[in-house]
């Protein structure tokens, strides 16, 4: 990984913006910087105790949010609040390049320090039209400090409240402010009864009862705000469950494959190949393999 530009700041800026619902914002300007992740890379799973912004500026890649995993593409954004663990990896073909931001002191009505959304899995947005915003405002902020002319320190400090702001209202049109609030906690029910039940089956009914929601809601919502499909939430936490079993049991493929929740052996096959690009097999050879190394 080649990081460019991290600098810190020790100012302080306060102010206040009003939506549907109140929060106030007293953010400190920690780092903002650019990377570039070659082919193949790929971070150890981590976490911060600020807020972190990351936004996509080329290429392809992967974000793994706890059990999440989220294709990255140019233009795509991701919220790191206080404490997520979090990593990203690069491909191989198409080597992905970012840019990113953190904040500390950040406050906002009925949040843990340093959360911009209540959701303890992070979240995912596509910039869409507004991504020649984020992408000048990035260019600005790095140039200031390349330059360091007279008064950049202010004028990156102004630039980055800017950011948050213009974050602020992709945010709001992705996902109205009123139901925020009560948004992040129907995702995080979601997503904690898929992690203690994965094993088994889940029907969107099941889900549906379990945060008393409509089904057909609930399934919009999970795939706005989280970028990917309930169904798809759930295949990729049970594949990601089956290959650790491959990577560090003996278990027959068959096996864990019953163990993840799939209860068709050729099913999991396929799915597995499709996803990695190798057969169960094939993937534990290769992990072994690399354990002896």
């Amino acid at each position: 990984m080649k990081i460019k530009h991290r600098y810190n700041s020790a100012q302080r800026q306060h102010y206040l913006l009003e939506a549907h619902y109140s929060f106030k914002l007293k953010p400190r300007l920690l780092y903002v910087g650019s990377l570039d992740k070659h082919g193949g890379w790929r971070e150890e799973p981590h976490a911060h105790d600020f807020f972190e912004m990351v936004f996509i500026t080329d290429g392809h890649g992967t974000a793994i949010i706890g059990e999440s995993e989220h294709e990255l593409s140019r233009g795509d954004i991701l919220i790191y609040n206080a404490g997520i663990s979090h990593y990203e990896r690069s491909r191989m073909d198409d080597p992905m390049e970012a840019c990113f931001i953190a904040y500390d002191k950040l406050e906002i009505t009925d949040l843990p320090p340093n959360w911009l959304l209540p959701s303890s899995y992070g979240c995912f947005f596509p910039a869409g039209d507004m991504y020649g915003i984020f992408d000048r405002l990035f260019s600005s902020l790095l140039r200031e400090f390349e330059r360091k002319e007279r008064f950049y320190m202010e004028i990156a400090q102004n630039m980055s409240r800017t950011l948050l702001m213009y974050l602020f209202r992709l945010i709001n049109k992705t996902e109205n402010a009123e139901n925020l609030l009560d948004s992040g906690r129907i995702l995080d029910t979601v997503i904690n009864y898929i992690d203690l039940h994965y094993t088994h089956e889940i029907t969107l009914e099941d889900l549906a009862r379990e945060c008393y929601a409509n089904k057909y809601y609930l399934s919009h919502l999970f795939s706005r705000v989280r970028g990917e499909s309930i169904g798809k939430y759930i295949q990729r936490r049970r594949l990601c469950e089956a290959k650790r079993l491959l990577a560090e049991t003996d278990n027959s493929v068959r096996k864990i494959a019953e163990a993840v929740g799939f209860p068709d052996n050729s099913y999991f096959c396929r799915v597995f190949k499709k996803e990695t690009g190798v057969t169960p097999l094939t993937f534990r050879a290769g992990e072994r393999k690399n354990a002896d190394k």
